[in-house]
């Protein structure tokens, strides 16, 4: 089995998003891995100064934590995002992160919450995600 075999699905009716997300994502039967709140924290603990830059550094602790637990991106089924002081602005680069980390056809399904305030006042973006490692 592959990661392909989880179904992406995008009907008809619902609004296409596409661009960040799949509507409904049908995991394989196999091992399922959660991964914690992801922000700009870098492994030395400092923190990326700008919001675009804690998005790219959750995003590569997502995928840190993923390879830690035998897990890939493309495996990602869903992915829920804390944005603080969240303007439309925001999407443009989430878009971008988005393209690079996932292929078109296996977006995750995705929501986008904003927010006050995260865990520390210098944090302004996390993100949490849960992928399906299909059987063997």
């Amino acid at each position: 089995m592959t990661a392909a075999d989880a179904r992406y699905l995008n009907p008809s009716g619902l609004m296409d998003g596409r661009r960040f997300f799949s509507q409904v994502v049908v995991a394989p039967r196999g091992t399922t891995v959660y991964v914690a709140g992801q922000t700009g924290f870098r492994a030395d603990r400092s923190i990326a100064p700008t919001k675009e830059g804690q998005m790219v550094q959750a995003f590569e602790n997502v995928k840190i934590a993923l390879e830690a637990a035998e897990a890939r991106m493309d495996q990602v089924v869903s992915m829920t995002v804390y944005i603080v002081g969240y303007s439309e602005a925001d999407l443009d680069p989430l878009a971008r992160l988005t393209a690079e980390y996932f292929p078109p056809d296996r977006r995750p399904v995705s929501t986008l919450v904003p927010v006050p305030r995260l865990a520390r006042d210098e944090l302004l973006f996390e993100v949490t995600m849960t992928a399906a490692i299909p059987d063997a």
